[in-house]
């Protein structure tokens, strides 16, 4: 299917009597001050029923079961008929841009579901998405239950997609560049700043210089880019059940789809699922296509580094270790621990 036509509309003023009409005496979208503010209000599906309603009438969807999805950036809603709603605030506008490009080449192009992009239009100033809903739960949600052998298998699944993924063509996603070298300079300028606005621990923020300073030389330079999602967290894997097992079958939000370095997608579901387990790393990753005899301590190192380097790194939120902020006393050790690797 070819990728819909984006369109700016005027909204059409509905008849006092359509029951779904937003009223007219008042703004289609509410008012806030500033990303905090948006933040604060992004899952309130009252403050944006009027937005809503208005996108629905314009594209002939159902606004029965309208229901707003509490997890995420923008603000997503979902109804009765199986199709979502998307609404990025004008500031997030480059999200927009990455979604609705992303979305058209992953569908049906990798070895998971992802949403099919049914519209792509503005109101008022605020870009939009229609797209499918998918089947499935968050691996968020199921990761728990799951016993050690269908851990392994998830892990080694992700491992199938990416790899798939990162195969695409990136002809014509340049504006999504994010511009790696330069990109990486300026995380290394601000990571010291940044973990300690996150809350990591002082003794290892104050190692940060040197640890990045060894891991310069293993850092990718110079690379020809692949599509990244930056997204392969268990939020935004999607699980469905056949009899007694769970399996990977779906991915969702692509607002952080950009091209870069192959490494830095790894990072999701290495500290998030894989954290502390050499079986699990060792499944994704030999999945992903590195061969055993690459699972050293330099790939640890760069990984590591990558992930202190990351543009939303929050190790106290991201790495799923029990304990682990008291329990390390240099980030050499907490790298051992995440990747368990031999020499």
């Amino acid at each position: 299917m070819a990728a819909p036509a984006r369109a700016r509309y005027g909204l059409r003023r509905p008849m006092p009597s359509d029951p779904g009409a937003p009223p007219d005496d008042r703004s289609l979208f509410p008012s806030f001050d500033g990303p905090a503010g948006f933040d604060r209000i992004r899952a309130d599906l009252e403050a944006f029923r009027p937005a809503v309603l208005a996108v629905c009438q314009r594209h002939g969807l159902a606004t029965s079961g309208l229901s707003a999805f509490a997890h995420g950036t923008n603000v997503v809603v979902s109804n009765d008929a199986g199709q979502i709603i998307k609404l990025f605030p004008p500031f997030l506008r480059h999200q927009f841009e990455a979604e609705r490009l992303s979305l058209a080449r992953f569908h049906g192009e990798v070895p998971a579901t992802t949403p099919e992009l049914l519209q792509e239009a503005e109101l008022d100033g605020w870009p939009y998405l229609v797209m499918s809903r998918l089947p499935g739960r968050p691996l968020e949600e199921v990761w728990p239950a799951l016993g050690d052998a269908e851990r392994v298998e998830a892990l080694a699944r992700i491992g199938e997609i990416m790899r798939a993924a990162h195969a695409l063509s990136t002809e014509g996603l340049e504006s999504i560049d994010l511009g790696w070298d330069a990109f990486v300079e300026h995380q290394i300028a601000g990571c010291e700043g940044r973990h300690r606005r996150m809350g990591l621990p002082g003794h290892l923020v104050s190692q940060l210089p040197s640890y990045l300073e060894s891991a310069r030389p293993l850092l990718p330079r110079s690379v020809v880019p692949v599509l990244l999602t930056g997204e392969y967290t268990p939020e935004n894997l999607l699980a469905t059940r056949t009899g007694e097992r769970w399996s990977v079958t779906g991915m969702i939000d692509f607002a952080d789809a950009c091209l870069g370095p192959r490494e830095y997608d790894l990072l999701g579901p290495c500290l998030f699922l894989a954290a502390g387990s050499a079986d699990l790393q060792r499944a994704f990753l030999c999945s992903y296509g590195y061969p055993t005899t690459d699972l050293t301590p330099a790939l640890s190192r760069k990984l590591m580094a990558l992930s202190l380097l990351h543009r939303y790194s929050n190790l106290r939120f991201q790495l799923r270790m029990d304990g682990w902020e008291s329990q390390v006393s240099s980030l050499t050790e907490l790298e051992q621990r995440i990747w368990p690797f031999s020499a």
